[in-house]
């Protein structure tokens, strides 16, 4: 009888042996389970990427072809893509009109900026007092045209912020953003 005992598993080591395959099972599950998440969550972030680049080129496109439309202040659109492979994702774009710092802001660094450049130049020269009356000349010059040249900047530069939204499962609310300045010199003053 000792032969037959010796022959076969006892039941404790059969239920050892389940018990040891079971919890590799569940950590091959778990571990299967979160590399399928990561895989269609950087599935999503190309789609997401791709639909924003092409979002852009069509602003881009539309710029190229009839400049500038708005003169006022912010356009916002929002809409779904229209094919039916990407319904999950969703764009907000926003067209926004540069703002400049005030004309007298900007005067008032010009100047400084020269006062300051010519204090270090007339550290070298001996008589300073001749350069420091042609430095305000010049600063009083350069202020005339910050005006027009504000207007020009203002009139030809737009930022165009696009955003592509989704959700996925566990993880709501996915955006990508990107930020373009675009020019069109159609809308620049010819004549300063």
């Amino acid at each position: 009888m000792s032969r037959n005992r010796r022959a076969g598993f006892t039941l404790l080591e059969v239920m050892i042996a389940m018990a040891i395959l079971s919890v590799s099972l569940v950590g091959l599950y778990l571990t299967t389970g979160r590399a399928i998440r990561i895989s269609m969550h950087a599935r999503a972030m190309t789609q997401a990427t791709f639909l924003c680049r092409q979002k852009m080129a069509e602003i881009q496109n539309e710029f190229v072809t009839e400049g500038f439309k708005d003169d006022a202040g912010s356009k916002e659109d929002r809409g779904d893509f229209p094919d039916p492979a990407f319904k999950q994702f969703r764009y907000v774009t926003v067209i926004e009109k540069i703002r400049l710092p005030a004309t007298d802001q900007l005067q008032s660094a010009a100047t400084k900026m020269l006062q300051d450049k010519q204090t270090a130049a007339g550290k070298d020269k001996p008589s300073a007092s001749s350069s420091s009356s042609s430095g305000s000349n010049m600063a009083s010059g350069m202020s005339g045209m910050l005006g027009p040249v504000k207007d020009m900047l203002e009139q030809g530069i737009r930022r165009v912020t696009v955003k592509v939204l989704w959700d996925e499962p566990g993880l709501p609310d996915q955006q990508i953003e990107v930020v373009a300045f675009f020019t069109d010199v159609r809308k620049a003053p010819l004549t300063l």
